[in-house]
């Protein structure tokens, strides 16, 4: 304990004495467990963080598997199917997305809501907060209507001392009944409340695909047998009804986060990156320090010091300037998550569960000692003990030690190799970002903005009234001053993905029986199409011919070519599955939209007229005459108002926000590993700054010979920028070769880039070779100015 603090008063003694390698060491340090403990918190909160659920490992979701989807949400029918045939859950359950409007509490509010089975709180194993959840008898088509509330709703809507049990709220003007309140952080943090899904068997329903599915594995149940029994009951559905039934089972843990996995990794491969580089910095830095001090350690050595004294002694200077930038490191870090949190927005699963806890502070203070070791020890290993000890009798024979200058050399090369492979990756991903963002949307983005409105209450309770409401609200918007267009829609583009089905065509068909595609549905109203500026490519927009009642509709191109492929689709027919009771005649082809998003391939699509079918909840599109779309928003909330009071105006966006958020978690992962990427860049350059300055030093008496001997200033100038150059070219080499071996791992998160694209190595390669010349250009101009006569006397 003695010596450990005699050490440590030794180090601080020793940073106060050398004050600009202290404080460089520190905010590398800094830089590099900041950034590594901020991106570990993400990495560990929603990749490692175990589900708040009782034995969260038998938590599985159930897909229905189609041609064109992998895991897709089952059909009600089919969900009954697996409830009951099923020998591998202990508990199976469904939820889907569903909205309300609340009034009699204030304004009226839309609320984000789940319409679920009475078995989902038993497939998650979660006791309600206060009260119950709605029993087997709740969830059946015609029983009385209850309610579960979501923790922060009840908080927000009611006093915390109030249990809100037994009382009646107003959703979609029809009374339910409040009977329980869930724990915080229960299912998905969107919800507000929870109601019975109440669901008729319908079995011309079972290619209508709306409910996802989530399972609890049996007692002694693997995932492996639940796949297998599972994928087996689906073959058996398949021949008793003739149509698609594949099924399949994931972990809920993967579902929930396994799409952002590789892009974490990402990450996390990136942020370990800078560590080691900040790390070879500080190793460099205290390497030159170490050339200073060796006569210091030589005579250590000389009268009786132990190579052990001199190695615990290095550690404690290490690990103190470690320790010091480790502090700062972590508060960087609860900035910085903050950051990252705030710039994934929704695109970041488990986003609540991110935070600085024990876990990352064990990564933290671990990752301070290592680093602060192994650059505490550095010095030791690259001098060499036996030259250090001849430091002793060798006074300031600027020869001794000289192998440090081919140590610093190759951790240079390593960080400029690292660098490289960094930045090209960054490159990468922000390419990948910049060729998504250049993709044909499908629609015109520039003066549109969107908001929603839902209708409620008993209002609305025929067709005819809700028909006479989106008329009249499209026909006064469209005559606002300001509006130059106006459309509604069931499911604005890349937000509300929709309802889809297995469709057929009359006649032949060019797919197997079992192979039917998901087709989506639409609903809209005016000048929707023109207000998005999507083409009419053939046939004609459904108009006042296609009242209630008709069967005429309007399919994308993608839909087209796929049914009817090198064929007019004008006047051909489809249906339902199964169903020849009813088919629809397409009079129009539409061109396509990327609704899933602009990294997503264009769906197919068929719409249909609110006059023809009614829908209870439209986005309004409106195109403006000005700059500023979102200036019209206060009139069509007036509009909206004088119509009907009761009904709020939600969602307000611009369509050139829809856009870029439909490539959020792209910019998020291109955004971090691009900032990585540049701060790997500037501490590469203090690497190839500091070994160039290191080499001047330890060449002093080399450069005045070659001074005295005729040498000009400007040759031991390119000497030293040469120098650089090949530090530079040959760590870009590596680098290169780097990136081209670990290129595949980029491949999960890139879409329109190879991970070979030359054009980012050759920019990398750029930045590289003048970030290398720059930092070079001090030491060299110091070289050009050694006065020979001193080095000369001093030798």
């Amino acid at each position: 304990m003695r010596h450990l603090v005699h050490d440590l008063r030794h180090a601080v003694r020793v940073a106060i004495r050398t004050p600009f390698v202290s404080v460089l060491a520190i905010v590398a340090f800094a830089l590099g467990i900041g950034v590594s403990t901020a991106v570990f918190s993400v990495f560990s909160g929603v990749l490692l963080e175990p589900l708040p659920y009782p034995e969260p490992e038998r938590l599985v979701r159930v897909y229905d598997t189609q041609p064109a989807c992998d895991t897709c949400p089952a059909s009600y029918p089919k969900y009954v199917d697996w409830k009951e045939r099923n020998r591998v859950f202990s508990a199976i359950g469904g939820a889907t997305f569903a909205s309300f409007v609340l009034t009699g509490r204030g304004e009226p509010e839309r609320i984000s809501a789940m319409r679920t089975t009475a078995s989902l709180a038993d497939v998650f194993g979660v006791e309600p907060r206060l009260g119950r959840w709605p029993s087997d008898a709740e969830d059946q088509p015609g029983a009385r209507k209850v309610a579960v509330l979501a923790y922060p709703f009840w908080v927000s809507h009611f006093a915390p001392e109030a249990e809100a049990l037994g009382e009646t709220i107003t959703l979609d003007g029809e009374p339910y009944e409040i009977v329980g309140v869930m724990p915080e952080g229960f299912f998905d943090p969107r919800t507000e409340l929870f109601v019975p899904l109440a669901r008729e068997l319908d079995p011309n329903t079972r290619g209508s695909h709306f409910l996802p599915v989530y399972a609890r594995l049996a007692d002694g149940v693997t995932l492996e047998r639940a796949v297998t029994e599972m994928q087996a009951l689906g073959e058996t559905l398949a021949r008793e009804f003739g149509n698609n039934h594949g099924i399949d089972v994931e972990s809920y843990h993967e579902a929930a986060v396994g799409h952002v996995r590789p892009s974490l990794r990402v990450l996390m491969a990136a942020v370990l990156v800078v560590l080691l580089i900040g790390c070879a910095n500080v190793a460099n830095l205290l390497l030159t320090a170490g050339m200073e001090r060796r006569r210091e350690l030589g005579i250590r050595l000389a009268i009786g010091a132990r190579p052990t004294d001199l190695a615990r002694q290095l550690t404690a200077e290490g690990v103190l300037l470690a320790v010091v930038g480790g502090v700062f490191g972590v508060m960087l870090a609860s900035w910085a998550v903050s950051a990252f949190v705030a710039l994934a927005g929704n695109q970041l699963p488990r986003s609540s569960t991110v935070a600085i806890d024990g876990r990352v502070l064990a990564f933290s203070a671990i990752t301070t000692l290592v680093v602060g070791v192994v650059c505490g020890l550095w010095p030791l290993v690259s001098l060499r003990v036996p030259a250090l000890a001849s430091a002793a009798v060798r006074e300031g024979d600027p020869r001794s030690g000289s192998g440090g200058g081919r140590v610093g050399d190759g951790l240079v090369v390593a960080e400029i190799a690292l660098a490289f492979a960094l930045i090209v990756g960054g490159g990468l991903l922000i390419k990948n970002l910049l060729l998504l963002q250049q993709r044909d949307a499908g629609i015109r983005t520039e003066g549109v903005v969107a908001f929603d409105v839902a209708l409620a209450g008993p209002r609305y309770e025929s067709e005819e009234a809700s028909r006479s409401f989106w008329r009249e609200l499209e026909e006064r918007l469209a005559a606002a001053p300001g509006v130059h267009e106006v459309g509604l829609t069931s499911h604005l583009p890349m937000v509300r993905y929709g309802w889809n089905g297995e469709m057929q065509i009359e006649g032949e068909m060019p797919w197997d029986a079992d192979s039917a595609p998901l087709v989506e549905y639409r609903w809209y109203t005016g000048d929707y199409f023109s207000a998005l500026g999507i083409p009419l490519l053939e046939g004609r927009l459904l108009d006042a011919r296609d009242g209630a009642g008709t069967t005429t509709v309007l399919i994308n191109q993608a839909m087209a070519e796929k049914f009817w492929p090198g064929e007019d689709p004008i006047g051909r027919r489809f249906g339902q599955g199964d169903d020849r009771s009813q088919w629809y005649e397409v009079v129009g082809v539409v061109g396509n939209i990327r609704s899933f998003g602009l990294a997503r391939q264009m769906p197919y699509e068929f719409y249909r007229t609110t006059e023809q079918s009614t829908f209870g909840s439209m986005t309004v599109v409106m195109r403006s005459a000005s700059a500023d779309p979102t200036a019209l928003v206060p009139s069509a909330r007036r509009i909206v108002h004088d119509i009907d009071p009761s009904l709020p105006v939600t969602g307000v966006q611009t369509m050139e926000e829809v856009v870029a958020g439909s490539v959020g978690q792209q910019r998020f992962i291109s955004s971090l590993t691009g900032v990585f990427a540049a701060l790997a860049a500037m501490l590469a350059m203090v690497g190839v700054y500091g070994v160039m300055a290191y080499n001047v030093r330890r060449q002093r008496r080399e450069l005045g010979i070659r001074l005295a001997l005729g040498a000009g200033s400007a040759s031991l100038r390119n000497l030293i920028l040469g120098r650089g150059f090949a530090l530079a070219a040959i760590g870009s080499v590596i680098g290169g070769g780097i990136s081209w071996v670990l290129g595949g791992t980029l491949r999960a998160v890139l879409d329109d880039v190879r991970p070979g694209d030359l054009s980012v190595y050759a920019v990398a390669l750029g930045i590289v070779l003048v970030a290398a010349l720059l930092a070079s250009l001090l030491p060299a101009i110091t070289a050009g100015r050694v006065d020979p006569m001193v080095v000369l006397r001093d030798s």
